[in-house]
């Protein structure tokens, strides 16, 4: 595999380049970059399978790397590297694209690679990053099913529901979409405001309930559906409903 280096620190390519000769021989780094214009001309000359890319550099971040290519120019995949908080890379996972967290280590960038074949390789699933990251924006949701990639908003889904390897997402946009990843890749959703795991099986858009019966412990979704809760979550739910 063939990759690009992109980020304003020296010693920050150097770590990266450092880690992958050592450990990842069958990774060649093709060249180096500090800034965006510098980058766009090394993509188009060398063509690399992937690409490390800083966000945050001086004048144009590393998002700004994305206007400069068509859609279907991006034939390269992205790993993201960032500092950003733990609360601010929920944006990475709903987008459903690969990061790494500053100062690169060995196990970070080994399992990089190693997913770089499997990354959702579309200017959607980018665009869909810097939209999350955005302090106004609503948040979306990038889902893949055995055929199609799907931007779904958080708002839409109504609640999950675990199904063995599969994950069911019930939505108001898209009906019923079935993930091929298990429920607990998407349990970081309970950091935000509107989601709660209700059971082992479900987990729900607090603003999407109906009603609960609290005796039945069954939770009625406002798309009449049901979700299950469990007998220890009941009084936490009850807090979460009244912070909504």
């Amino acid at each position: 595999m063939t990759c690009i280096i992109i980020d304003d620190e020296p010693n920050a390519r150097m770590s990266i380049k450092g880690i992958l000769e050592e450990n990842y021989p069958n990774v060649l780094v093709l060249a180096e970059a500090g800034n965006v214009p510098e980058a766009v001309k090394a993509i188009n000359k060398y063509k690399p399978n992937f690409i490390f890319l800083d966000i945050e550099m001086p004048n144009q971040n590393g998002f700004a790397l994305l206007d400069y290519f068509d859609e279907d120019e991006i034939d390269f995949k992205i790993v993201f590297v960032t500092a950003y908080s733990e609360y601010s890379l929920q944006a990475f996972e709903m987008s459903a694209v690969d990061y790494i967290l500053k100062p690169a280590r060995v196990e970070s960038i080994g399992k990089a690679i190693k997913k770089v074949e499997s990354l959702v390789n579309l200017k959607e699933s980018y665009k869909t990053l810097k939209e999350n990251i955005a302090e106004h924006s609503d948040k979306k949701l990038v889902l893949q099913t055995a055929e199609t990639i799907y931007v779904v908003k958080l708002d839409d889904i109504i609640f999950i529901q675990a199904e063995g390897n599969y994950t069911k997402f019930h939505t108001t946009s898209h009906n019923v979409l079935t993930i091929t990843k298990k429920i607990a890749e998407f349990e970081y959703l309970e950091k935000t405001d509107s989601f709660f795991r209700s059971h082992r099986s479900f987990i729900i858009n607090v603003s999407k309930i109906k009603k609960v019966d609290k005796k039945e412990f069954v939770i009625i979704m406002n798309n009449d559906e049901q979700a299950y809760l469990a007998q220890d979550k009941k009084q936490a739910l009850i807090e979460k409903i009244e912070k909504q």
